[in-house]
């Protein structure tokens, strides 16, 4: 029986939380239809499901968390975990409070922190290297600005559900109904809390990031499964799709220090007949042959531009960006270069991974904080792809991962 189901907005999200498991049976389900047969039928010691409610509208995507969360606890699942940004990033509130809702427990309890990244909560704040999050390059995001910093009056920007703040050290309120909050500052923290929870009973519906998942991890007593391990070596193409700021400046990095960096242009990212196009198949052909002789590629689609009178009236630039990349990222890998691939930006892979028609995932691990890998099967032969959102990771973490020094990343570009 499947014992923990996690929640996730997005894909990234999904992954990141299913690695924290490991080396627990965990499956990833890449949409909320795929999600049916695996809890009925496989029943994986965790699913993590991709809701792909972090675009949607707060009224749909409230709806989608409740219809999973019922259908979890019609399955007896034990423990249903909402997984948030870390960044508090999506429709905080109105999915916290879809999750309590049909639970039919007394008390969601949300633990937003994610200590090892910079990202505590103290005194109700939630911090972003020791800067309110609203006050950083989070409140400043292109997309998403998280528009308050303080975490009970931001779910209260979307809902009504009674939302209750905990400091640390004080006692799980057993009186409270709603959403409870809680602040963690350190790893120790948050497990001494997670493990208070489950002494009491408490753990069927929880909420956070992926600090929560590793306090869970240690508490829930969950069957592992072998372990393919963690791919070292092989050349790495990098897809980046995320306009994020931290992004872009991996981008830059990746350059200054000698990678093959391939811009994508306003046009590729938006014409459906590009990749048809003589200019489109001689940019698959030069991006798998720099794949497969340089250590290190970057596909840079980082890019601020406006592109609304790009794409047709009525579509979602985001979208339209998303599914061209994607469409352009399973061209390459047909290609039979081979490889390990780093995707950054959670629509990005999403739209990959369903041009590809993988419905489920299996998580290798976690090379380093943030980067969840898995193996999947492609016309052109195996890949190893990792998966990272858009903020996360050192401006180095390109060249880092293509295993080169950092003084001689120079010698890599063959494009």
């Amino acid at each position: 029986m499947t014992r923990v189901m996690l929640i996730a907005d997005d894909m990234t999200g999904a992954l990141d939380a299913g690695a924290c498991l490991l080396p627990a049976d965990v499956i990833v389900a890449t949409s909320p239809k795929g999600a049916e047969p695996l809890l009925a039928e496989v029943q994986p010691a965790v699913l993590c499901v991709n809701a792909e409610t972090r675009h949607l509208d707060a009224s749909p995507a409230a709806e989608r968390v409740a219809s999973l969360v019922r259908r979890a606890r019609r399955e007896g699942v034990r423990c249903v975990v909402k997984k948030t940004d870390s960044a508090l990033r999506g429709n905080i509130g109105a999915e916290l409070a879809a999750a309590w809702r049909a639970s039919g427990y007394e008390r969601l309890h949300f633990i937003p922190a994610l200590p090892e990244m910079g990202r505590v909560t103290r005194g109700g704040v939630h911090y972003v290297d020791g800067v309110p999050v609203s006050e950083g390059r989070f409140g400043k995001d292109p997309f998403e600005p998280v528009a308050c910093s303080n975490v009970s009056r931001l779910i209260g920007l979307q809902t009504d559900v009674p939302v209750t703040a905990v400091s640390e050290g004080e006692p799980v309120p057993g009186e409270a109904r709603g959403i409870v909050v809680y602040d963690a500052t350190s790893l120790d923290r948050m497990l001494a809390r997670v493990r208070e929870l489950e002494e009491g009973g408490e753990l069927g519906v929880i909420a956070g990031c992926s600090g929560v998942m590793r306090a869970l991890a240690r508490v829930l007593d969950l069957r592992p499964r072998l372990e393919r391990g963690l791919p070292s070596s092989g050349n790495l193409l990098v897809v980046c799709g995320s306009v994020n700021g931290t992004s872009r400046g991996q981008c830059a990095y990746a350059a200054s220090r000698g990678a093959a960096v391939l811009p994508i242009a306003e046009r590729e990212k938006c014409d459906d007949s590009w990749l048809e196009s003589d200019s489109g198949r001689d940019f698959v052909s030069r991006t798998a042959r720099s794949w497969a002789t340089a250590p290190l590629t970057v596909i840079d689609g980082s890019g601020l531009e406006d592109l609304t009178r790009l794409v047709p009236d009525g579509a979602e630039v985001r979208q339209v960006v998303a599914d061209h990349i994607g469409a352009l990222l399973v061209r390459i890998c047909e290609s039979g270069a081979g490889g390990r691939v780093l995707v950054t930006g959670g629509d990005i892979l999403a739209s990959f991974l369903a041009q590809a028609h993988a419905d489920r995932l299996r998580p290798l691990g976690q090379p380093v904080p943030g980067i969840v890998c898995f193996e999947l099967e492609m016309a052109g032969g195996e890949v190893t792809v990792a998966s990272k959102s858009g903020g996360f990771g050192s401006r180095s973490l390109f060249v880092d991962m293509a295993g080169l020094p950092k003084e001689e990343a120079k010698e890599c570009a063959h494009a």
